[in-house]
């Protein structure tokens, strides 16, 4: 078994590896065979396949240089729109105990406590002060 793992470790030496984005795309094709056990679209049945064999190419690979930039571009992108999710998931939680607003002068969004009837709010950004209702 020993032999077996050191061989592994030599074929592996010089190449990418495993990274987000690989794991990334192995979970996608996961999701895509189970949407074919239910929709028996031809198209999604080779769909894994093809993912995975392109994981393993990414994984195998020797130019580290090109893979890493795909890993940062996939990254920087999945990093947009988890944060966007995440800021309006933060707004609907949030939704009792505080009230959002946008500065007049320079749109920049504002989170007021609720309850407090009127209030002179002043935007970090710009120093403007205006009235508001929470």
């Amino acid at each position: 078994m020993k032999n077996l793992k050191f061989k592994f470790q030599q074929f592996m030496q010089g190449r990418y590896g495993a990274d987000i984005f690989s794991r990334d795309l192995i979970w996608i094709s996961l999701g895509f065979m189970l949407i074919n056990l239910f929709l028996r679209i031809k198209l999604i049945r080779w769909l894994p396949f093809l993912i995975i064999i392109y994981t393993y190419f990414r994984m195998f690979s020797k130019n580290f240089s090109k893979r890493y930039n795909e890993n940062r571009v996939y990254t920087n992108f999945k990093a947009k729109i988890t944060k966007s999710f995440s800021r309006k998931f933060k707004r609907l939680r949030d939704i009792r105990k505080y009230k959002y607003l946008k500065c007049p002068n320079c749109k920049q969004q504002l989170r007021v406590p609720r309850g407090k009837k009127e209030i002179i709010v002043s935007c970090k950004k710009c120093r403007t002060k205006f009235d508001a209702k929470s």
